[in-house]
């Protein structure tokens, strides 16, 4: 009895250790880059531009064109400040954000995953698909579907071809993948809920999708994010305001209207044309 007490404490003790040097790992990761990064825009402040570039539109402005929007992270991120565009109601950054390395990016999401979960969004997700008008036998991808949701797992139960796309989240799935180098095939529809305003570059986002899908095919991306909410983060980045979803789309090869407008559910479908228009640098 003492034997296996001993061995179940030390078992305890090994898992605990193992977690801590899990998290310091993501800790070195995060702080290490950061504080290069503060270093290198410190010395590079003097040549900052003062220009911005909406992200829907893709309208060049200097920052004082811009209606400011403030906010505070949550997550001890500071102060946020978000620039509201003239054109097309497009609310992005904030700037100190989106001017981060990629690396920098992913490893403050991981960070941030190791402590903190989402609440379950498999609802939201099985009604954004649903605004697809799906077919069986044709094939969808659910993508940012998160370590939190069942909706990759329920659609495939109930006939759909359908996968799922997470590279921050962990996810057991055999039919969620991690790598954008995974990803191959031509899908009917793209999905996603509580994603689009995590886009740090939604045309080359949007480029992207365009790349994957059939001829013929649709995205839905719900959000509460295409009002003015949720912006006590950081990490969301992108809100599709006003007109922004018809001018992403305009850029990018899409057609957007609105599917769904509730307080609790709001999304829009993108029907993809023939051609992308080429975008100018």
């Amino acid at each position: 009895m003492a034997s296996e007490a001993t061995g179940s404490i030390e078992a305890r003790l090994e898992a605990r250790l193992a977690r801590l040097e899990s998290r310091e790992q993501l800790l070195r990761d995060f702080i290490v880059p950061a504080y290069w990064n503060l270093l290198d825009r410190l010395t590079e402040a003097t040549a900052a531009a003062e220009t911005a570039e909406c992200l829907a539109c893709g309208q060049a402005r200097s920052l004082g064109e811009f209606a400011l929007r403030i906010d505070e992270c949550m997550f001890a991120g500071g102060r946020l400040e978000r620039l509201e565009c003239p054109s097309c109601g497009c609310v992005f950054g904030p700037l100190k954000y989106l001017k981060l390395p990629p690396t920098l990016i992913a490893a403050d999401y991981r960070l941030l995953y190791a402590h903190y979960q989402e609440g379950d969004s498999t609802e939201a997700e099985l009604r954004a698909f649903e605004l697809l008008e799906p077919k069986k036998g044709e094939l969808y991808l659910n993508w940012g579907s998160g370590g939190w949701s069942r909706s990759v797992e329920i659609l495939r139960d109930r006939g759909y071809d359908v996968w799922g796309y997470e590279p921050n989240a962990a996810s057991t799935s055999a039919f969620v993948v991690k790598s954008r180098a995974e990803i191959s095939a031509r899908f009917h529809g793209i999905f996603s809920n509580n994603v689009i305003e995590h886009f740090l570059s939604p045309v080359a986002q949007f480029q992207d999708f365009h790349g994957i899908l059939t001829p013929n095919g649709r995205m839905v991306h719900a959000s509460p994010c295409y009002r003015w909410s949720f912006a006590f983060t950081r990490f969301h980045v992108f809100f599709p305001l006003a007109n922004a979803p018809m001018a992403l789309g305009a850029r990018t090869g899409f057609d957007a209207q609105v599917a769904a407008d509730e307080d609790a559910f709001r999304a829009f479908v993108f029907r993809r044309k023939a051609e992308a228009p080429a975008i100018q640098s």
